[in-house]
């Protein structure tokens, strides 16, 4: 049986690769906005929709001429650390949304999320959830869009940030949905409600866990979260002790998501009261299925674990009894972890 102290004790090893980062960022050029209002020129917003498939940037005094159309959901993708509108999570979902008639918005801030600067990059996190969240209330004053068809998808960082965007609505004017593709966890781990994603950013939150142990969170931090492979590893990602394996896991979320707009079988997982219980071996296979993904039920809650196929299409389907024997008494990549190439 697999141990808990073992996935714990890894959990810590892990966070000590953003030290890494630390170091880097001594020698880079980085910086954290301060004092700021929006809207800023670090952060652009940019419009697509089946018709403008290459972008138009949006400016918060000349709204009502950007093409929105009424009733028409909106899909806020936001990208992650070291990210722009051209990478996930935009790369794999925006033609799929638009081309399902949906209006897109991308925000754009490569310079305050840009690589090495990690730490400068989470600091800035709320400040461009405050614009994005200034850009919405615009959005629905002018009654270009409802507020109850905001739904912000956001990646790694991004779904702080999206996070964040909830926090800055005003009250009566609530996100209907965040999704977050598997939340970044350095300099998040352990850190009030108010400061990363949490339940109360959004009427509903559902979350994709693809990399507890290294680049996502662990902790449930939505309505519903849903782990994915125990959120532990990914299927034919490489060697599991080379950090680029884990930027594949990381990334995997993105393309589970993806792949659940048009798969015609869909990801299934089956409820556990908790994550340790779910190690334990507590938790057998029930009639408490959820579907992952963009079709996800808003009433769904609690912890759902889930397997895929090792080759895409990666979604299984129902298949929920199979999952539990595949799961059992199985320890992934704990071993490997913590044998002898790793020196502790």
């Amino acid at each position: 049986m697999l141990q808990v102290w073992k996935l714990l004790l890894l959990i810590g090893i892990s966070c000590q690769t953003v030290y890494a980062v630390y170091e880097e960022e001594e020698e880079a050029n980085c910086f954290a906005l301060q004092d700021e209002t929006c809207p800023n020129e670090n952060i652009t917003f940019w419009f697509y929709t089946n018709t403008i498939l290459e972008g138009k940037q949006l400016w918060l005094h000349n709204l009502s001429d950007s093409g929105f159309l009424p009733r028409k959901q909106l899909k806020v993708l936001v990208h992650g650390f070291h990210g722009n509108r051209d990478k996930l999570p935009n790369n794999q979902l925006r033609l799929l949304l638009t081309s399902q008639n949906y209006h897109v918005i991308s925000p754009d801030f490569p310079n305050l999320a840009v690589e090495p600067c990690y730490s400068q990059a989470v600091g800035n996190a709320k400040f461009v959830g405050r614009c994005l969240a200034q850009l919405l209330e615009k959005l629905v004053s002018e009654r270009l869009v409802a507020h109850e068809d905001l739904h912000l998808i956001g990646f790694g960082l991004g779904a702080h940030v999206a996070g964040f965007t909830g926090l800055f609505m005003p009250k009566n004017l609530p996100l209907q949905r965040i999704t977050a593709l598997n939340p970044a966890k350095p300099l998040f781990l352990g850190t009030d409600k108010d400061d990363k994603l949490d339940s109360t950013d959004a009427l509903f939150v559902d979350v994709i866990h693809t990399d507890v142990l290294m680049l996502g969170l662990l902790e449930a931090v939505g309505h519903v979260d849903f782990y994915v492979n125990m959120g532990i590893s990914q299927p034919n990602c490489g060697d599991v002790s080379k950090i680029t394996t884990h930027y594949c896991y990381h990334n995997r979320a993105v393309t589970y998501y993806a792949e659940s707009i048009a798969s015609p079988l869909g990801f299934f997982g089956y409820g556990c009261s908790n994550y340790s219980s779910f190690l334990n071996g507590k938790c057998q296979p029930s009639k408490d299925v959820e579907q992952m993904g963009f079709y996800v039920r808003s009433e769904a809650r609690g912890f759902y674990f889930l397997e895929t196929n090792y080759f895409p299409p990666y979604a299984m389907g129902v298949n929920h009894m199979n999952l539990s024997r595949e799961f059992k008494n199985r320890t992934y990549i704990i071993d490997e972890f913590l044998g002898p190439k790793w020196d502790f």
